[in-house]
């Protein structure tokens, strides 16, 4: 379906823009050009050698631009160059040169009253002297091609080669200037690459112009573009938007722009075309417009026969140039939009956009487009060969207006998110007349950052100390307090229920309870404490929901509906909290120091939220799940803790310590007092506990030894494989005893000493358990 809709977008465009030429040549009228050069006079063509001779001494070698740095290199240019504060023209030369600007703008497709040339240099090519093939760059706001004008003198070679694509080449041999006779001129846009071939004889002489775009006032947007657009093409983009409504279009240029030169102004030759095509279509469908450079970045497996390549002797076999390279799976496939501007020549603040490859309208099939740059890499390891190519392009841009804002959005949250922030802030300022339209954005921008929220775990989280992406999300929640819409922040609440544990919810919770009432908002509320289908659905009950609903609870809810609401929550959140707790988590890894987090911060929150509901019922099925698994609810991480912070908050808010909470007190202070009746001695001789599962003979005799209460030190020979085994059972069951290897004679042999580590581990359980008795015993 996409590539069908492309297709006849493709053809719709084909079949209605006018077609020009990327470069243009010709002869001009035998004139004078009156050029007066410092220290040399007035030049009369053809030149004679003296004056070639004071000609040269007046230039310099001609530099050539590479990246951000110009260079001198006669192996890349060998050229005489002379600037035009060191030479003049005549008055009549710039009138002739302005009629062949008139024809060079009817053949590039530009509009002739507002090109203009600007004299450059004045370029000498001696015996042997060339440029390889380059790309002009920008010298100035609005250039958009170069014009070459060849004076009559005697060379032979010296033909300048203009490229637009490989299919596309133009040779101009400026036969006529060459002979002596006649002046004659070649024009080209400054992205096309050329090149000039070595002059194998004589001299050729040139002057080199930029030709700028300068739109006058009174041309200034009026363009054909203010015409009605051809049907097919309004028909192809209403059924391309009516499928993908929120995909943009992307109407891939001829020409590659740069960032300077992004502009509706700046255009050329069909790209012009196109532009006055696509913005009556733009009108009429009621979309954004927008110029922009797509990028597209493919990683892909690559087979060079290196790995094969070599013989048995380190030799090799047989080599492959890169373009024999074998093209396998794609890895990776990414098409982004940057540097947006609008028609009126505004830049966009959006960074980089989303694209998709099937959205690309383009003569040539995206496929099929040359790329800009490609970086092979190799085996490496145990690493396979990847090609990576890099496709640059400049495009027209369409997405209907009503989805600018999820167009926006998929850019990610880190993108996004400060543009909204800077729509709030223009909400802030807004007069009263534009404040409701300002908001009515920030809602639908707002909706659309929350429909692509990104899921964030919590196990994740924690690995990282400083997190910057998630201070944004905290970000944009504090910031829909301020924008106050009830369905926006339902809408929030329901994603991150599926998407994000960590995200703190409670001061935004309260406000939409105290704004818009809990029954307004108890569909986000319920969706945060509705267990997800996945494997681990008990792990995701995140402290940050037992806390927001903690304080809803302690909210003065004089509504009937409200109370039951809120009951219920506290129902879902109990059925969630006492689900079972899994063995295997998170790829296998048991979280301990979440279970311990859920336990001293979680449990407190949830019970004070069943005292305040007078969810007795509720609060003693949560007592009797934590009293059934004392290894994640321990008295010391758990239970005394919660009690500590639950007791005083009774007394504080409720008056009383409530019945079902004094319950849970005395059985807890119950069995600390039972464990603390008898400090713990020490054993009177040296036998030791010696529960050995083991059956074998040596564990027999391991077993033997812990229970002689006369013996301190034993000796078990024993070959390597046993004595592992021993050493094994020793460690897992925690037995008092050290062991070291004595090498004396063979087999070696394991002597074991007895040690106090189970009195000592009793005593250090009898010393913490007064010390969690001590706050229990007086409460106040």
């Amino acid at each position: 379906m996409p590539k069908d809709l492309t297709k006849s977008l493709s053809d719709a465009v084909s079949g209605s823009i006018r077609a020009s030429n990327f470069c243009c040549g010709g002869t001009m009228p035998d004139a004078d050009p009156g050029i007066e050069v410092d220290n040399v006079g007035v030049l009369k063509f053809p030149l004679k050698p003296k004056v070639v001779r004071s000609l040269v001494e007046q230039c310099q070698m001609a530099p050539f631009g590479k990246g951000t740095k110009t260079l001198l290199d006669t192996k890349v240019r060998k050229t005489f160059e002379l600037s035009p504060d060191r030479f003049r023209v005549s008055h009549q030369w710039n009138s002739l040169v302005s009629g062949v600007i008139t024809t060079v703008a009817s053949e590039l497709g530009l509009p002739p009253d507002d090109l203009q040339a600007e004299l450059y240099k004045l370029l000498v090519y001696k015996d042997g002297g060339f440029f390889v093939p380059h790309r002009d760059s920008e010298k100035g706001d609005g250039m958009v091609a170069s014009l070459i004008i060849v004076l009559p003198n005697l060379f032979r070679g010296g033909a300048l080669i203009v490229r637009h694509s490989p299919s596309q080449e133009m040779r101009f041999p400026f036969d006529e200037a060459a002979s002596g006779n006649l002046i004659n001129y070649a024009a080209f846009y400054a992205d096309c690459e050329h090149e000039v071939k070595r002059v194998e004889s004589g001299v050729r002489v040139c002057l080199a112009y930029n030709l700028i775009m300068r739109p006058s006032k009174t041309t200034r947007g009026k363009r054909k573009s203010d015409e009605v657009a051809p049907n097919p093409l309004v028909s192809s983009v209403r059924r391309w938007f009516a499928a993908h409504s929120s995909m943009p279009l992307v109407f891939a240029m001829e020409h590659q722009y740069t960032e300077r030169g992004l502009s509706d102004s700046l255009l050329k030759g069909t790209d012009r075309s196109l532009f006055d095509l696509v913005v009556p279509v733009a009108q009429e469908t009621d979309c954004h417009i927008h110029l922009a450079h797509v990028s597209r970045h493919l990683l892909q497996f690559a087979d060079d026969g290196s790995f094969d390549a070599w013989d048995r002797y380190g030799r090799q076999s047989r080599s492959r140039t890169g373009r024999e390279l074998e093209i396998g799976e794609t890895y990776e496939d990414e098409l982004l939009g940057t540097q947006w501007t609008d028609i009126s020549g505004k830049k966009q603040p959006w960074g980089d956009l989303p694209l998709k490859v099937t959205s690309i309208v383009s003569e040539i099939p995206i496929d099929d487009w040359k790329p800009t740059s490609e970086e092979y890499e190799g085996y490496t390891g145990n690493a396979g060969n990847t090609l990576d190519r890099w496709y640059h392009r400049t495009a027209i841009v369409l997405w209907p207006r009503i989805q600018h804002y999820n167009v926006l959005a998929s850019a990610g949250h880190e993108t996004c998110i400060p543009l909204f922030n800077k729509l709030m802030s223009t909400l802030a300022k807004s007069t009263r007349t534009r404040k409701e339209s300002v908001r009515a954005d920030c809602i639908a921008f707002a909706r659309a950052i929350i429909s692509r929220w990104p899921t964030v775990y919590e196990h994740r989280r924690r690995a990282h100390t400083r997190d910057d992406s998630h201070s944004l999300l905290e970000e944009f929640r504090d910031q829909l307090v301020t924008l106050n819409d009830q369905e926006t922040i339902v809408a929030l609440l329901c994603q991150v229920a599926a998407r994000d544990q960590t995200l703190p919810l409670k001061a935004l919770i309260q406000h939409a309870c105290r704004e818009f009432g809990v029954s307004a908002v108890a569909a986000g509320l319920q969706t945060l404490l509705t267990p997800s289908t996945r494997k681990h659905g008990r792990d995701e009950l995140a402290v940050r929901n037992i806390e927001w609903l903690a304080a809803v609870c302690e909210l003065p809810l004089t509504d009937s509906e409200a109370q039951k609401i809120v009951a219920d929550l506290c129902r879902q959140a109990v059925t969630w909290f006492c689900l079972p707790f899994s063995e295997q988590r998170f790829y296998g890894y048991r979280d301990e120091a979440r279970e311990k987090t859920t336990a001293e911060a979680g449990l407190p929150l949830l019970l004070r939220a069943l005292l305040n509901c007078a969810c007795n019922e509720e609060f003693a099925s949560v007592i009797q799940f934590v009293e059934s698994n004392p290894n994640q609810f321990t008295l010391e991480h758990g239970q005394v803790p919660a009690l500590k912070q639950l007791i005083p908050w009774a007394l504080r808010r409720l008056k009383q310590i409530p019945p079902p909470l004094q319950k849970w007190l005395t059985a807890v202070r119950t069995r600390l007092e039972t464990a603390t009746t008898c400090e713990p001695e020490p054993p009177a001789d040296w036998t030791r506990p010696a529960a050995v599962s083991c059956r074998c003979d040596y564990c027999a005799k391991l077993s033997e030894f812990l229970k002689d209460s006369t013996a301190e030190v034993g000796r078990i020979p024993a070959r390597e494989d046993i004595r592992s085994h021993l050493i094994q059972e020793i460690s897992r069951n925690r037995y008092d005893v050290t062991y070291k290897l004595e090498k004396l004679r063979s087999p070696f042999t394991l002597v074991l000493t007895k040690t106090l580590d189970s009195f000592s581990r009793t005593l250090k359980r009898y010393q913490l358990d007064r010390k969690l008795l001590e706050p229990l015993s007086q409460p106040e």
